[in-house]
């Protein structure tokens, strides 16, 4: 599968539908059990039913453990980032990559008519389902090194400057051309 194709994906393809909840007055250490125990990095802090924010692994280790705080006696509510952001399910994964980027983030909670229904995290859009790799902007290497103004092939990037030196931009000033400066 090419990349445009990666992207044009639907989010549901890379979500879990199997993400822990904890309650806004539950202690770190027992978000912690939860997250174990659903075999999830991060967990979902509802208050009345809606969530209202998000514990993270890195929450748990940034915020608490390596401040000396007792996670026992300290609250999910201290500790969670708020608010949850969300992208719809049928959301491509291309815009749920571009919202992450955006918001500095690593996992989106995912809706279907505005009710949580699942997370999608970097890590799994990354690695893909099972034994798809899905493909990133970002961390997609190019299959062909091509001109940017005519779309040549090139074998390497010292031939492609040659190209554009000699093709686009004409001899410069080193090859004795005075004539731009």
């Amino acid at each position: 599968m090419g990349l445009k194709e990666t992207l044009d994906e639907p989010v549901s393809n890379y979500m879990s539908g199997n993400f822990a909840k904890v309650s806004v007055d539950d202690s770190v250490a027992t978000a912690a059990m939860t997250m174990k125990k659903a075999g999830a990095t991060e967990a979902i802090v509802v208050k009345d039913g809606m969530p209202i924010g998000i514990v993270t692994e890195r929450d748990i280790l940034y915020k608490v453990v390596a401040t000396g705080s007792d996670p026992s006696v300290v609250d999910v509510e201290h500790v969670m980032s708020s608010p949850v952001h969300s992208i719809e399910q049928t959301s491509k994964v291309g815009d749920a990559v571009a919202k992450m980027s955006k918001l500095g983030i690593r996992r989106l909670g995912v809706t279907s008519g505005g009710r949580l229904v699942g997370m999608v995290t970097q890590k799994a859009m990354v690695s893909g389902r099972l034994s798809q790799d899905v493909a990133l902007p970002e961390l997609a290497s190019p299959a062909r090194i091509a001109c940017p103004y005519c779309d040549a092939t090139m074998k390497d990037r010292d031939e492609l400057s040659r190209h554009i030196d000699q093709v686009h931009l004409g001899l410069g000033l080193l090859e004795g051309n005075l004539t731009k400066w």
